[in-house]
């Protein structure tokens, strides 16, 4: 038994509903790393869904790369590769989406009411969230960076805003 299972023994965090966890949708990613870093993360946070958009152009990873980074997360974890057209009927419509990106009019994660039930998308890591994408009752929110880097991994941007909606939702999880 590893250090951090012998530490999670004894306490005991009830997981969200299926119903109410985070979806997780990660556009375009360039590599299968990242792809396995979001999976790991997934089923950190108890996600319901992983989806990885893809359109038919793209190469899709090869799972060898991404299950290695994973973990025993990959197979802990719902998810799977679909194009932009078949993104909507995988979201249950009481989802919100959240589109973490730098764009003007984004609000500040930090000071913004997440919603109950979130989809959070993020981009690839070279171009970010597909210019345009705008989808039903959308919401766009940026990571305030203090430092003098303005840019994040795309699966470390992604846990600042879950653990976020964790911290927001923790009457939850208490």
């Amino acid at each position: 038994m590893n250090q951090a299972n012998r530490f999670f023994a004894d306490k005991h965090y009830e997981p969200f509903a299926e119903e109410m966890a985070p979806i997780l949708i990660g556009w375009h990613l360039q590599t299968p790393e990242n792809a396995g870093s979001l999976l790991r993360l997934a089923a950190n946070v108890g996600c319901r869904l992983v989806l990885f958009v893809k359109d038919e152009a793209e190469a899709v990873f090869k799972t060898t790369k991404m299950k290695y980074v994973a973990g025993g997360a990959y197979d802990q974890v719902d998810w799977l590769f679909c194009r932009t057209e078949e993104l909507l009927r995988h979201i249950p419509d009481q989802y919100t989406f959240v589109a973490l990106e730098t764009v003007p009019g984004s609000k500040n994660l930090l000071r913004t009411k997440l919603p109950d039930k979130m989809a959070l998308m993020v981009g690839s890591e070279r171009s970010g969230l597909p210019e345009g994408i705008k989808l039903p009752g959308q919401i766009d929110v940026h990571i305030p960076m203090l430092g003098p880097v303005k840019s994040m991994n795309v699966s470390h941007a992604a846990a600042v805003c879950l653990f976020e909606w964790m911290r927001q939702h923790k009457h939850l999880i208490l």
